[in-house]
């Protein structure tokens, strides 16, 4: 109802009951099927959000929108990651969820660029934010908190558990307000989950984790670089080892964009025959 209707406030505490879902999440409280259940109502709020089509889109104001999607896709971001971690085995003796994995990574590779939403570091952006939203002291930080008092504020700490708990309790997962380089967090997060399953012998877990892979290669290119690109000191030389241009990274992306490139032509040929009288 809250999503259908794309109230300012409902919206707002339908992230907090996500982050509620996330710090449970993160202290081991559920199976694989709420588990599920907890990314699906998370990224059912981001989608809102995202989407120009929906009554969120055409009520909010655009401080409001830039304010909650920002914490909707943060939120996202755990929740997915935990619940990935939570798919995989434990010890020796611990299959994991094989099924689970498989969902949440396609949950990932079907919403990359909504998960990429979250503003990233900077002073530039740390002051536009403080700008929007009307508070906040840290230019470093990315995300920006608003003035208590200030219309924004209900909203701002209605979405998320670690805004509005006792200061002598401590909430299981960080707030975005906490983060300078959110982006940069998450990706190296993802990619940490994903080196093991670029190794996975089944062949529908793998084919998930290569488009993601993909997919960060194409919108996150800087910091893949950083992740891909080191220079390695050995004794009184310095060696740079690059396996985003020289390795497996690049010609991964260069494949696909081949791909791409291939399908994207097949099927302007095959509409122009189809529209062609003489095949006719």
């Amino acid at each position: 109802d809250a999503l259908q209707r794309g109230e300012p406030i409902a919206l707002a505490n339908s992230l907090g009951v996500s982050s509620v879902l996330l710090d449970r999440l993160m202290a081991g409280f559920f199976t694989s099927e709420p588990v599920l259940e907890a990314v699906n109502i998370v990224m059912s709020v981001l989608e809102c959000l995202t989407t120009s089509s929906t009554p969120a889109a055409r009520i909010l104001g655009t401080a409001e929108q830039a304010m909650l999607t920002a914490d909707a896709a943060h939120l996202s971001r755990l929740t997915c990651l935990k619940a990935l971690q939570r798919s995989r085995p434990m010890s020796q003796y611990d299959e994991g969820d094989p099924d689970l994995n498989i969902a949440i990574l396609d949950i990932i590779r079907s919403n990359v660029q909504a998960l990429m939403i979250v503003p990233s570091g900077g002073s530039n952006q740390g002051t536009k934010r403080q700008s929007l939203m009307g508070g906040g002291t840290n230019a470093n930080l990315s995300f920006q908190a608003p003035l208590p008092g200030s219309r924004l504020y209900p909203f701002f700490q209605s979405a998320s558990l670690a805004r509005c708990t006792p200061s002598n309790l401590e909430c299981m997962y960080r707030d975005l307000t906490a983060l300078s380089e959110p982006d940069r967090a998450f990706v190296v997060a993802l990619m940490d989950e994903l080196h093991s399953l670029l190794l996975e012998s089944r062949a529908n877990m793998r084919d998930s984790a290569v488009t993601i892979v993909i997919s960060l290669l194409q919108s996150k290119r800087g910091i893949m670089s950083e992740l891909l690109v080191a220079e390695v000191t050995r004794g009184d030389r310095s060696e740079t080892i690059d396996i985003m241009n020289r390795g497996g990274f690049g010609a991964l992306l260069v494949a696909h964009e081949a791909a791409s490139y291939a399908e994207n032509v097949n099927t302007v040929k095959k509409k122009g025959s189809s529209d062609d009288p003489v095949s006719e």
